[in-house]
């Protein structure tokens, strides 16, 4: 009798080193794979940031030409027609453009090109 108590003991002993084990190996696995997610997430996001940083200094240098004088003279020539004393305004005339031929891009692109 007293070996099958004991004998019972150490198998109640293993089994839940064996469980403790277990838990701890998922647990560490878990955290590894949640680790490696939060990894990826976190280089999307610095890739993300990157290519808005490019699109920020884009923008901004499209705003410092907007609000320069070459800019107000550019856009007073072509929209408004202005030409300045001893200059001959020429007026080109194109056809429309085809649906398969509208410009692409933002329209701050098409409007500020490079």
């Amino acid at each position: 009798m007293r070996d099958f108590i004991l004998g019972s003991r150490t198998r109640v002993i293993v089994a839940l080193l064996v469980v403790g084990g277990l838990y701890f190996a998922y647990t560490g696995v878990n955290a590894r794979i949640q680790g490696k997610q939060v990894d990826a997430e976190h280089d999307e996001a610095r890739q993300q940031l990157a290519e808005l940083k490019v699109k920020k200094a884009e923008l901004e240098g499209a705003k410092s030409y907007a609000g320069s004088d070459a800019y107000v003279e550019q856009e007073a020539r072509r929209r408004l027609g202005f030409v300045r004393d001893g200059e001959i305004p020429v007026v080109v005339i194109s056809p429309p453009l085809k649906d398969a031929q509208q410009p692409a891009g933002e329209w701050w692109q098409r409007l500020f090109p490079r």
